[in-house]
């Protein structure tokens, strides 16, 4: 644990950023409170974030990787809903399956 100079004022505790910078490039901080300290800590990363570092370690691991080829486009509301109707011959995609059967 680091013992740091800090100063109290009427906003609050203020520490050096000094000690933050050295966590990176990080916009928001976590207070814990235990019974013999108050920890300061980096945010936890957000969902988004965080899947990230998961693919990220997934990749590194050689349990996925990415494909050769590109996404395909996403496509509208709209356009799904007038695709699955051409494609549905009018009927419910359940009775075409049962039918082929």
């Amino acid at each position: 644990m680091t013992i740091i100079a800090r100063r109290v004022t009427q906003r609050g505790v203020l520490v050096p950023r000094a000690l933050i910078r050295a966590w990176g490039n990080i916009q928001e901080v976590e207070i814990e409170q235990r019974p013999d300290a108050v920890v300061i800590k980096p945010k936890a990363a957000h969902a988004g974030d965080l899947r990230g570092q998961v693919v990220s370690k997934m990749e590194a691991a050689g349990l996925i990787e990415k494909l050769p080829w590109p996404q395909p486009p996403r496509v509208s509301a709209e356009v799904r809903a007038r695709l699955a109707e051409k494609l549905s011959r009018g009927k419910p995609l359940s009775e075409i399956v049962l039918e082929d059967r």
